[in-house]
């Protein structure tokens, strides 16, 4: 019985242990810095095996981002867009589409947009 007793009390030990542990990192997540993705962004799109230009004007006020992209060639991805910067995550959406993540560290920004086209961008200075 006392045996029982100790692999409990051992268990629930072992269980709060890791809720803590995972509440800290959670905490952690939520307070990262939110990326500044204000500026003029260039580079390029990848899309079997050819290169279009990307272009993005990004103001932004808080964790709201608004602005301008232009995507050589593809008019259903150029025009005005709007989205939110949550630490590295920026999300953007055009007015009638959703383009996807992007992650941006420092000047540089990479991910995939609307119909998993592959993204690498810098910040011009």
């Amino acid at each position: 019985m006392r045996l029982a007793l100790v692999l409990i009390m051992t268990l629930c030990s072992a269980l709060v242990a890791g809720c803590a542990a995972a509440s800290r990192h959670q905490l952690a997540s939520a307070d990262a810095l939110t990326a500044n993705v204000s500026g003029v962004w260039t580079g390029s799109a990848a899309s079997r095996g050819t290169f279009i230009p990307v272009t993005m004007t990004l103001t932004q006020n808080g964790t709201s981002v608004s602005g301008d992209m232009s995507v050589g060639g593809w008019s259903e991805l150029t025009g005005g867009v709007t989205g939110s910067v949550q630490g590295e995550r920026l999300t953007l959406s055009l007015e009638r589409l959703t383009l996807g993540g992007l992650t941006v560290k420092h000047d540089t920004m990479t991910g995939q947009v609307s119909a998993g086209l592959p993204v690498n961008l810098r910040r011009s200075k």
